[in-house]
């Protein structure tokens, strides 16, 4: 039963992350300099605090090559979709964006439960036709988002090519963590959830680094070439909220700390409920709490078309429960 209150805990940290990804980028915008500044931050300071949480919580910390190289993986993933991320935010609601991005993480590795690790094994057929019907849902209801922006003629081509990004790529990440806490599904020895949620962490924080060199290093070389700076950023910045290097780095400390928790509940609960259990579960409360936390925080009050998809993805959920 534990673990079940693990991902409810897990789910709301997890919505007051993504509402401080989203608190960043209305002060920062959502540049690919700012963007990796965020990432790289973040990425180092949740690598810390799993770090201590697995030194408190498994007696020390735990290091093999197989998981960091998983979680260099992982961690890619997870780069890419956070960068994508901050384009959606920039174009919608929340709500939207947590909803494409949780209905990957949990469709994906649920598909890959069921054909790869044989989740659906000796299940009664009544359960798997319910599950199959709550899958056509989930698919059914990630339509209505983007009906709703079309209709309002907001970039849709744009938006639907992100949010499918987000899809396809918190998806693989949850694939690739929950294989690394499935016992005996590599061949090679893995560390603890904190250990590995650190590892991953300090691997996000690498990549972003790395990337946001390369991006300072263009934007140089640019600036070199041009001889004057470009008007579109300065118009840019003027719509951006005002800022103090303290509320940024109480952003930054808010979203390291959620993250770092989070992610650690997750893979531990990943340890031991089955996928097709655990990910709608962190599926359903996400598009909830996400919803409340956007409308709570910054205002957004998405519309019926939205709304309705929203609920319809929510009751989806509870279909692979059985």
């Amino acid at each position: 039963m534990r673990y079940y209150f693990f991902i409810l805990a897990a789910v709301a940290l997890l919505a007051l992350q993504f509402s401080t990804n989203k608190a960043y980028g209305l002060r920062r915008g959502d540049g690919a300099k700012a963007s990796l500044i965020f990432g790289t931050a973040c990425g180092f300071a949740s690598a810390l605090i799993t770090f201590v949480i697995a030194c408190l919580s498994e007696g020390g910390f735990q290091f093999t090559p197989f998981s960091l190289l998983m979680g260099a993986v992982m961690a890619s993933l997870s780069c890419a979709y956070t960068l994508i991320g901050f384009r959606i935010l920039a174009l919608g609601d929340m709500s939207v964006f947590m909803m494409f991005l949780m209905l990957g993480g949990m469709m994906l590795p649920y598909i890959f439960g069921v054909t790869v690790l044989g989740e659906f094994r000796g299940a009664e057929p009544w359960r798997i036709a319910l599950r199959v019907f709550g899958l056509v849902l989930l698919t059914v209801s990630m339509v209505f988002p983007v009906f709703a922006r079309k209709k309002a003629g907001r970039g849709s081509g744009l938006f639907v090519a992100l949010c499918a990004a987000v899809f396809v790529l918190n998806g693989a990440a949850s694939i690739v963590s929950k294989t690394h806490q499935t016992a005996g599904f590599w061949p090679y020895p893995s560390v603890n959830a904190p250990s590995y949620a650190c590892l991953g962490n300090l691997m996000n924080g690498v990549i972003s680094a790395v990337c946001l060199a390369v991006v300072v290093l263009g934007q140089k070389r640019r600036s070199a070439e041009e001889g004057e700076p470009d008007p579109r950023a300065a118009e840019k910045a003027k719509s951006l909220l005002p800022a103090t290097t303290g509320t940024i780095a109480l952003i930054i400390a808010a979203n390291a700390l959620c993250n770092g928790v989070s992610y650690t509940l997750q893979l531990v609960s990943a340890s031991k409920l089955p996928a097709s259990v655990l990910y709608p579960m962190v599926t359903g409360g996400s598009v909830v709490l996400s919803a409340v936390a956007g409308r709570i925080f910054f205002g957004e009050k998405p519309d019926r078309i939205t709304l309705f998809g929203l609920i319809l993805s929510f009751a989806a959920t509870f279909f692979f429960l059985f």
